[in-house]
């Protein structure tokens, strides 16, 4: 999951800093599909405390990586995502 969470903070990065290139373009470098790139981009939205317990390996047991995808709408709002990711 921590390999995951690094993803997600490179193509949010090359996001940031793509100057205007298409997401589609930004996806296709990275060699995966927009769908992807996007459900990764929005791990780095996560709450900071469930970011960290990720990092410190304090996640829920039945949270991995697959499931963590699996969400690809997590909501906006910390709390909410504790409650959908297990930590609530």
């Amino acid at each position: 999951m921590i390999k995951l969470l690094l993803r997600a903070r490179r193509f949010n990065a090359a996001l940031v800093g793509s100057d205007g290139i298409p997401f589609a373009a930004l996806a296709k470098q990275e060699g995966v599909s927009p769908s992807y790139f996007t459900r990764l981009v929005r791990l780095c939205y996560l709450a900071p405390d469930v970011t960290q317990a990720i990092l410190d390996g304090r996640q829920p047991r039945d949270l991995t990586a697959e499931k963590l995808l699996e969400h690809s709408r997590l909501p906006l709002g910390w709390h909410d995502q504790r409650i959908v990711l297990g930590f609530g």
